[in-house]
């Protein structure tokens, strides 16, 4: 399989797992686990894409998931009071 289509979508990096980097597809949600070494400087939370044989960090939508998770929290602390 063509690893542009495989690894088609966004994708957050859920978490670091026995060696392994676990990442979620955003519109599957979808795990998949790769080795770490083939991600580039990220942490947790990051948003990351797949381009030309490559995972890349979307820092603008990384940024922006952040604010809407933020966001989220808020409402839900704003009800529970």
């Amino acid at each position: 399989m063509d690893s542009e289509l495989m690894y088609l979508g966004s994708y957050v990096l859920d978490r670091f797992e026995e060696g392994f980097a676990v990442l979620e597809n955003t519109n599957t949600l979808e795990n998949i686990t790769i080795p770490p070494t083939e991600l580039p400087k990220s942490r947790a939370g990051d948003s990351l894409y797949w381009k030309n044989g490559e995972w890349h960090v979307d820092h603008a939508e990384t940024k922006a998931r952040a604010e809407r998770i933020r966001q989220q929290f808020a409402r839900i602390k704003a009800r529970v009071r």
